[in-house]
């Protein structure tokens, strides 16, 4: 071999192990790539979940458990400020029912989302005492079936974020079986569920979603009818005390000063007695 033939090996071993090191090179930033993607898609994923779901935390029952408390808090859409801030910043998930057609609805909607809470609508609904408000909005007995099923439906386009419905007033619409026929064909098309708020003791509004096979519950304690302090702590008594009894129970509140107050102070002791708060949504059936 001349040295020419000699120098001309060297060089083709080292093209060639110049092209096998820049093939390895390209394959490792190929993978980190991949890895990226993956990690960028896990952290979407992630952050998803945190804005839709309850943590791990709220669905691990603690080692002392008592039972579960689900809290819906009306009358959100009023009012966008520190009280409604307070709810949002309990700690616990809490089922948010946001009235339509008011200044801060749709903000309330996209904030309490974004909080990781669920989202109702309040919906406006015939009582057997006159009320004004919400006109445009409102469900009332005299409504023809396509009426109805045309303001659920459009409630819902406005605030995409809602999972279900509960009754905003409602004494009168909700002891109408046509009413409630009408309004559960439009929730279960739309997979929502119904919280019977049970401001009647006539109410037909859980039977029929129920026969209509739309997820459904009730309320069973009503918190703050009077705004004393005292008399909500009570009231909240009765709810803890039921949901030891029966392992579960539903209460409802308002989006007050007075009950934010009571709250704060009475859900760091409930937690530590061992009782679990979850959405409305974990406990219909």
């Amino acid at each position: 071999m001349n040295k020419f033939d000699f120098k001309l090996g060297i060089i083709v071993a080292l093209l060639f192990f110049v092209a096998i090191l820049w093939r390895i090179l390209m394959e490792k930033n190929q993978e980190i790539k991949n890895l990226n993607t993956d990690i960028e898609q896990l952290s979407d994923a992630l952050e998803k979940d945190l804005v839709t779901k309850p943590s791990k935390a709220t669905l691990k029952k603690p080692e002392n458990y008592q039972g579960d408390i689900a809290l819906i808090i009306d009358d959100f859409g009023y009012r966008d400020d520190q009280v409604s801030d307070g709810f949002l910043d309990l700690g616990i998930p809490i089922t948010c029912a946001i009235i339509p057609g008011h200044a801060q609805s749709r903000k309330f909607a996209q904030k309490a989302n974004a909080s990781g809470q669920e989202v109702i609508i309040h919906m406006p609904m015939e009582s057997t005492v006159p009320e004004s408000g919400e006109e445009d909005y409102k469900i009332k007995a005299g409504m023809i079936s396509e009426e109805i099923e045309w303001r659920i439906r459009e409630v819902f386009k406005d605030m995409p974020e809602a999972v279900g419905m509960n009754n905003h007033q409602g004494s009168k619409a909700t002891t109408n079986g046509k009413v409630m026929t009408a309004m559960g064909s439009v929730l279960k098309q739309e997979g929502k569920y119904f919280l019977d708020s049970r401001t009647s003791s006539k109410t037909v509004a859980e039977q029929t979603m129920q026969n209509l096979g739309v997820p459904t519950t009730r309320r069973h304690v009503f918190l703050d009818n009077d705004s004393n302090q005292g008399l909500i702590k009570n009231q909240l008594d009765k709810l803890v005390t039921m949901a030891r009894e029966k392992g579960m129970a539903v209460g409802i509140g308002h989006a007050r000063p007075n009950t934010l107050a009571v709250l704060k102070k009475e859900i760091p002791e409930l937690l530590v007695e061992g009782f679990k708060f979850e959405f409305v949504s974990q406990h219909v059936k």
